[in-house]
């Protein structure tokens, strides 16, 4: 009797769990097939950036974007958490500021917004990259006219700037080796110079930063970020160089 039910048993187990591990393989397929078309699309985005051909990589990254976000809506915790906080930082900020710097302002504004109302539901999204989609949006909406908006926003991150790069380098305090600066006050108010209205006083004192602390590539990025919302491409392009060479010695 007892060998006769075990028997049955092993015969069933099959056909119960046949479906489970179909569907789990279909789905691991296609998790694996949009991870390798986001990869191949954001290589392609880079060697488009590489060669200065804006409208190739702006028409890349929109690509990523889309296929990313749609993959996201589907299942949005079917990866590690990180998921929408890389689209963000990685495809969809820089995405913004060359649609702002090609003039293409409608299409920046639908990307700033996007990445302002998804990082409001990423828990681990900080002010810092909060700030920075923020402020972005502030300049191009000064720019669309929009002043009201764009003053509310430079009006609510004005004082926290300067907090926000506080306390990076006390970890000595405690007996830890002194690290390299990775960013100081001045550099996020000079982020904040460069998005409402202070432009000429940020660059100052970007460029203070730079001769300052000439190993800190946070002040080469905040350079280029402005350079290409303005359409400079040449400058961002020289500022992104410059803090290669500066980090790295070459």
């Amino acid at each position: 009797m007892h060998v006769r039910l075990i028997l049955t048993l092993l015969l069933l187990v099959p056909s119960v769990f046949i479906g489970a591990p179909a569907d789990l393989r279909a789905q691991a397929s296609d998790h694996a097939t949009t991870a390798a078309v986001l990869a191949d699309l954001s290589k392609l985005a880079g060697q488009a950036h590489k060669r200065g051909d804006v409208e190739e990589e702006i028409a890349l990254r929109q690509s990523y974007s889309q296929k990313a976000w749609a993959a996201f809506a589907l299942n949005s915790k079917s990866s590690d958490e990180y998921d929408r906080y890389y689209i963000i930082c990685f495809n969809d900020l820089p995405l913004g500021l060359l649609l702002e710097g090609t003039r293409r302002f409608a299409e920046a504004e639908v990307v700033f917004r996007r990445n302002q109302a998804e990082l409001a539901a990423e828990r681990v999204a900080g002010n810092d990259i909060k700030s920075e989609n923020q402020l972005q949006l502030a300049r191009l909406l000064a720019r669309e006219g929009k002043d009201q908006e764009a003053t509310n926003i430079c009006s609510h991150w004005k004082g926290r700037m300067r907090h926000l790069a506080a306390g990076q380098d006390s970890a000595h305090i405690y007996g830890i080796p002194r690290a390299p600066i990775s960013d100081t006050p001045e550099v996020k108010v000079a982020s904040w110079d460069l998005a409402c209205g202070k432009a000429v006083e940020g660059l100052e004192l970007i460029e203070e930063q730079i001769s300052v602390h000439p190993q800190m590539l946070v002040s080469f990025t905040v350079l280029r970020d402005y350079y290409y919302a303005q359409g400079d491409f040449q400058r961002a392009r020289k500022a992104e160089s410059d803090g290669t060479s500066a980090v790295t010695g070459h």
